[in-house]
Parts: C-alpha cells; sequence; structure tokens
C-alpha cells in the first residue's frame, strides 16, 4: 500500500504532461504504442486494448450470431478498459503483499503442455510462438491471471461468508432449478489406436494394460490418466464430466452404468482406441437431497457474494490509486465524475 501511494505523488506530477501529447511509448521493433489510461506507475496501451475486445469478440462468436453477437459484444465491450485497468490495480496490489506466482506459473504451463499434447517446453514456446504470440508475454500474462486470483481469494473471497441456513433457504426455493437427469459422472483414460499401424498395436495394448493393472491396484486415477492417456482430458485428471443416459456410445454406456462408484472398468475396445473409465459418481433422476447439493449451492451463493465485494474492495483501491484516462475512452468503473471528465477533448 506504501509503495502505491508514493507512486501517486510521482506520477501526479509526471502523468499529466505524458498523457498531454497523446502518450506514446516505444515497443519492440520500433512500434509506437499509444498510451490510452495510466495505472499508477503502469500504463495501458491501445493495442493492449483493442486484444482485450477481440477476445471478448471471439468467446461470444462461439455462442451468438449476427444482431445478438453485436448487441452481446457492445454489451461486454463497455466494461473492457474497466476490466484492465481493475486487473492492474489488482497485480500491483499483489505485489504489495509480497505474493509470488512463479511456481503457480510453471504448473499452468505444464498443464496447458500436457493438454497440447506437447513433449516438453520448448515445443510449448515453440507453439506459442506460431499463434503469433511472444512467449514472455504469454507466461507474463499468466502469472498476472494467477496473482490477480490469488488476490481475490485472500483479500476478498476469504471474508464471503455462506451460512448454512442460506443454503437451505436456496434449497427450498430453487428446488425445481435442482432437478436433474439421470446419468454418470466419470473419469477416462484412452489410448488411441485409431490410425495406427498394426505392428505398433501390441505396445498399446500393453500400455494399456499397464494403466489398468495400476488402476486397478488403487493408483491415482487422475494422475495415470495425465501419465497413459492420449485424450485432451488427460490435463484434467481424465475427468470427462457428467453424462446424460442415451449420451453415449450404447457399449460404453452399458459399462458405465454398470459401475460401483469409485470402480474401475476393464479395457473397453472402441473405434478410436482402447478405453478406462473410473466411476466418479451416478446420480439419479429428480431433485437430489440437500446434503449432495450443498457444494453447487455453496458455489452458487459464494459467486453471487463475492461480484458486489469485489466491487466494493476495487472501489476503495481505486480511491487509493492514481489513474488516468486518454480523452474519447470510458472507464465504467470509475465515479461518474471522473468518466465525465474524461470524454472532454
Amino acid at each position: 500500500m506504501l509503495k502505491r501511494m508514493l507512486n501517486r505523488r510521482v506520477i501526479r506530477f509526471l502523468a499529466p504532461a505524458i498523457l498531454a501529447a497523446i502518450c506514446v511509448l516505444p515497443a519492440a521493433a520500433g512500434v509506437i504504442e499509444e498510451i490510452i489510461a495510466q495505472v499508477n506507475d503502469h500504463a495501458v496501451v491501445l493495442s493492449e486494448y483493442k486484444r482485450s475486445l477481440d477476445a471478448i469478440r471471439q468467446e461470444l462468436s462461439q455462442e451468438a450470431r449476427g444482431l445478438d453477437l453485436e448487441a452481446k459484444y457492445n454489451d461486454k465491450a463497455k466494461d473492457a478498459l474497466r476490466d484492465l485497468i481493475d486487473s492492474q490495480l489488482l497485480v500491483q496490489q499483489a505485489a504489495d503483499l509480497g505474493m509470488n506466482a512463479d511456481a503457480d506459473v510453471v504448473k499452468r504451463l505444464d498443464a496447458i503442455r500436457i493438454q497440447m499434447k506437447l513433449p516438453s517446453m520448448e515445443a510449448l514456446e515453440e507453439a506459442v510462438g506460431k499463434q503469433g504470440m511472444n512467449y514472455e508475454d504469454f507466461k507474463q500474462n499468466l502469472r498476472e491471471n494467477i496473482l490477480t486470483q490469488q488476490v481475490i481469494n485472500r483479500e476478498v473471497g476469504s471474508r464471503v461468508q455462506v451460512t448454512p441456513q442460506e443454503i437451505a433457504t436456496f434449497y427450498e426455493q430453487h428446488k425445481k432449478d435442482l432437478e436433474r437427469p439421470e446419468g454418470v459422472h466419470i473419469q477416462e483414460i484412452l489410448i488411441l489406436t485409431d490410425g495406427k499401424k498394426p505392428e505398433e498395436l501390441p505396445a498399446l495394448q500393453a500400455k494399456a494394460e499397464e494403466a489398468l493393472k495400476q488402476a486397478k491396484a488403487g493408483g491415482d486415477f487422475g494422475e495415470l490418466a495425465k501419465k497413459y492417456s492420449d485424450d485432451a482430458t488427460a490435463a484434467n485428471a481424465g475427468d470427462a464430466g457428467f453424462f446424460e443416459r442415451g449420451n453415449m456410445a450404447p457399449e460404453i454406456e452399458a459399462i458405465a452404468y454398470a459401475l460401483k462408484k469409485g470402480q474401475v472398468s476393464d479395457i473397453i475396445k472402441t473405434k478410436y482406441g482402447l478405453l478406462i473409465l473410473k466411476l466418479l459418481e451416478h446420480t439419479q433422476a429428480g431433485v437430489p437431497p440437500q446434503a449432495e447439493a450443498e457444494t453447487m449451492i455453496h458455489e452458487r451463493i459464494y459467486y453471487q457474494k463475492i461480484q458486489p465485494a469485489l466491487r466494493e474492495y476495487l472501489t476503495k483501491m481505486r480511491q487509493e490509486s492514481y489513474i488516468v484516462i486518454k480523452p474519447g475512452y470510458t472507464d465504467s468503473g470509475a465515479a461518474p465524475s471522473q468518466q465525465a471528465a474524461s470524454q472532454k477533448p
């Protein structure tokens, strides 16, 4: 906090002069970056803002089209600059609190590498480069996301309480919403054989048998999935999710629904490969007992509470920080008087 307050004093003297002349920063290879906001000693540049807008459109385009897409995009885009500023405030707070995310960054990068089926971190760096991204920037974005979440969990989430009475009330008021179909939640290990040469199949069979042997002996199924599975679910410890009855291939469904909770199947030969299943949960159709729904209800109430709590926390941080917005850009998180000032040429 003291560091941020000292930064405020320095920036109050420097920032107006910097922003007055369109504020540009030199970037790599002679590219000029236009500053659109100053957050204490950090500059938010136009290219960063545009990338944020592009990410919003790309995310929404997966679920909306045409006018619906434009309406949803405009609704989210108005908060893009606010979210960049909020994120930077949280990253600066992490530094003030002495937080470190280096170990978590390594774990996250390795999880991404596993999900992409890459043999090494060097291969991941190459893959990131092929997507047009700088690897160091990619890692920095991961680091900032992790630090942001750490601050939220420590400074806001730890103060959000969900009482048993709130859970009970929610359960009684939302029973219809909690009604669920019959289904199974499974983990999987898939050894791909589709497209493999005949001479490769014995080794793949042996690989599947070794994975099954360890799973049946009580080995950690999630770790075995990360080690042996060729499916994208390996990065998520083999968690394949929840399947309603009728949504799986009949031959696989018959085996999955016959398993007991925690039981591991034998090797199932499919057209894609050799499959091993573990049943995590078999839910029956209807409204679950409150005890079964408590975790999900807790998460819903927690999420409802943490949003206004986080906004209150960020509002206080903004009051303790120095933020300048270039005219023509809108920070929807600013006080009305500050928003009006930012619109002046």
